[in-house]
């Protein structure tokens, strides 16, 4: 209660302070203004006179200036009327206003001592990071402290990059492993986690550099769960069913008995067999859902719905056209609306640019013959 009596004055204080600029009369000040304007008008009155006597106005523009003027002069003599009952009612409302909010501060000073905590003591961080049994967040930030006064501590960032990785925050999970890996040495879980960031970072898409990583991880442990599953997953994003059949075949040979993944390998298998389209699109394009969903609309409003979808990405390829994984995005989405010409005419630029005897150029073609493309060679 110590606290909440000072806080409570400061509250009726800061409430008054508030709630006085209500409570003044600026009748004074809307008096003085009316005043200095009738002055202008009579002025203006005693000119239009003067020029009449001189000869400079004929009688239709003195009787029209004058006209105006007075209207002006009776308009400001209105707005002046300050009777009894108008300023009643204004030092009503004035009194009405600052009464709500005297009374909505000082019940918030009331209630706070019986529904809020007045006595709780301090949480400073310091004392939470030396606390005994700290949360998450005090753990992390113990770790990164350490890390900033010994960035050579190998073992420091292999604690660190799986939460950074747990907490969605993939850049910095992607820089834990790389220096995990500069200090302690490459492993399969340490470069599979760093290929983990990277599709992530990439919103689910295998990108190349990503590839290159957990093939890595591959030849250091054939059985790294993670590294078979998105070398798989590359397979399936390029189109090549065949060898993400084999690669999720193998995935599902290395994985324990009463594993989660195993109804999720088993459904990738039989999609990538069916020679259907697997669930979902490579991202940072529209998604498989909004796609389809572009395809019920009317023509008209499916137009326009494509122009926001796809616009970003087209204009992207056309600033910077050496983006395969851009390019399967794009040719997939004109390819689930239907629109086979575009999907084919974008799969020949694609083609094109990195030349049809080039690897990429061939992923592209087998990417074109799973989604069923005709007219791609012409």
């Amino acid at each position: 209660m110590i606290f909440a009596i000072p806080a409570l004055v400061i509250l009726l204080v800061a409430a008054f302070a508030v709630a006085l600029p209500l409570l003044r009369k600026p009748a004074g000040v809307r008096e003085r203004s009316s005043a200095n304007q009738s002055a202008v008008y009579r002025d203006q009155l005693r000119e239009i006179e003067r020029e009449k006597s001189e000869g400079l106005l004929s009688e239709k523009e003195y009787e029209a200036a004058r006209a105006e003027i007075g209207r002006r002069l009776l308009a400001v003599a209105d707005k002046g009327d300050h009777s009894p009952t108008r300023s009643a009612g204004r030092r009503a409302g004035a009194w009405g206003m600052a009464a709500a909010i005297l009374a909505l501060m000082v019940g918030a000073g009331f209630l706070y001592p019986l529904l809020g905590m007045p006595g709780a003591p301090d949480q400073p961080l310091a004392a939470r990071m030396n606390a005994d049994e700290p949360d998450l967040a005090v753990l992390v930030a113990r770790v990164e402290q350490h890390l900033a006064e010994n960035p050579d501590d190998g073992r420091g960032w292999d604690v660190i990059a799986p939460i950074y990785l747990r907490e969605s925050r993939f850049e910095a999970a992607e820089n834990a492993y790389a220096n995990a890996i500069r200090v302690s040495g490459a492993t399969a879980d340490r470069l599979a986690g760093q290929g983990e960031a990277i599709v992530a970072m990439n919103a689910g898409i295998v990108t190349d550099e990503a590839l290159d990583i957990f093939r890595q991880a591959e030849a250091l442990d054939p059985n790294e769960l993670r590294a078979l599953y998105f070398m798989a997953l590359a397979a399936e994003q390029s189109g090549d069913r065949a060898e993400a059949v084999e690669r999720f075949r193998r995935l599902e040979g290395a994985l324990p008995e009463g594993s989660p993944w195993r109804d999720m390998v088993d459904r990738r298998i039989a999609e990538n067999s069916g020679g259907r389209p697997a669930d979902g699109v490579v991202p940072n394009g529209p998604d498989e859902e909004a796609v389809v969903a572009a395809s019920e609309l009317s023509d008209e409003a499916r137009a326009d719905m494509i122009d926001g979808m796809v616009a970003g990405l087209e204009q992207r390829l056309k600033d910077n056209p050496d983006d395969i994984d851009g390019w399967m995005r794009l040719i997939r989405s004109y390819s689930v609306l239907g629109n086979d010409e575009k999907a084919a005419l974008a799969l020949r630029q694609a083609i094109d640019y990195y030349g049809k005897d080039s690897e990429k150029g061939a992923r592209l073609a087998a990417f074109g013959d799973s989604l069923q493309l005709s007219g791609a060679e012409r």
